[in-house]
């Protein structure tokens, strides 16, 4: 075997799972009518019962509510028309939007169920997510993963080649070491709104009342470039 030390650049790769820690419910708030009472009083009623739910959890010295957000009433009219393009009588419309984010994931099967109920109120979309601060401690595990696996695979070319000795020169983001560019890390992805909507149908015909929800875990990974010297 030579003498001559033996540059060895390798990419490492991790990923791992983890359960989110906020749920943003995302409710949208509609109606139409003949006047524009017909499509003002069930939002302005709606808006009012949900205002007072949301309210009620948010004053709770346990609350599970991080923070909500309430979108202003917007109204609007159009005119229809028939087969034969004739006009028909203007149709009016209000609709608004709120977003409650929850920190605790007990009441949210409750709160869905609830809010369900109210006449003129959709549940649109379920967001679950990692905060920013979690987020950042948790890929800083998944890059130190990364690294190991680059680490154990410099070793493995290390033993194949004879060599005793190595150490590490370099540790780069995917692309920086001149490497071919592999796919980026991912920041992680929501589960797919088709299979929770699923998972309420299922939970509410079997239980026939209220549930509780399953998040699925959020997938964070990370790439890395290592060059390393044996001898």
């Amino acid at each position: 075997m030579s003498d001559h030390p033996i540059t060895i650049t390798v990419t490492g790769h991790a990923e791992r799972e983890f359960a989110p820690n906020r749920c943003t419910v995302v409710l949208r708030v509609h109606a139409d009518g003949t006047t524009r009472e017909h499509a003002t009083d069930p939002v302005t009623s709606a808006i009012a019962t949900l205002t007072d739910l949301v309210t009620e959890l948010r004053e709770r010295s346990d609350s599970p509510v991080k923070r909500w957000t309430f979108d202003q009433v917007r109204h609007g009219r159009h005119r229809p028309y028939s087969k034969d393009g004739k006009t028909r009588p203007w149709r009016y419309t209000s609709s608004a939007s709120l977003t409650v984010t929850f920190h605790e994931f007990d009441v949210v099967g409750t709160f869905v169920d609830t809010v369900s109920e109210i006449e003129a109120v959709a549940v649109t979309d379920l967001n679950w997510w990692i905060t920013r601060k979690t987020r950042e401690k948790r890929i800083a595990k998944v890059r130190e993963l990364a690294v190991r696996d680059a680490l154990a695979k410099a070793k493995g070319y290390t033993t194949s080649l004879g060599y005793s000795d190595f150490r590490a020169l370099a540790i780069a983001d995917p692309g920086m070491l001149g490497l071919q560019p592999g796919p980026s890390p991912r920041a992680g992805s929501a589960p797919m709104m088709r299979a929770m909507r699923s998972d309420i149908a299922s939970a509410s015909e079997e239980g026939g009342g209220s549930f509780v929800l399953e998040p699925d875990r959020i997938t964070l990974s990370a790439d890395v470039e290592a060059r390393f010297e044996a001898s």
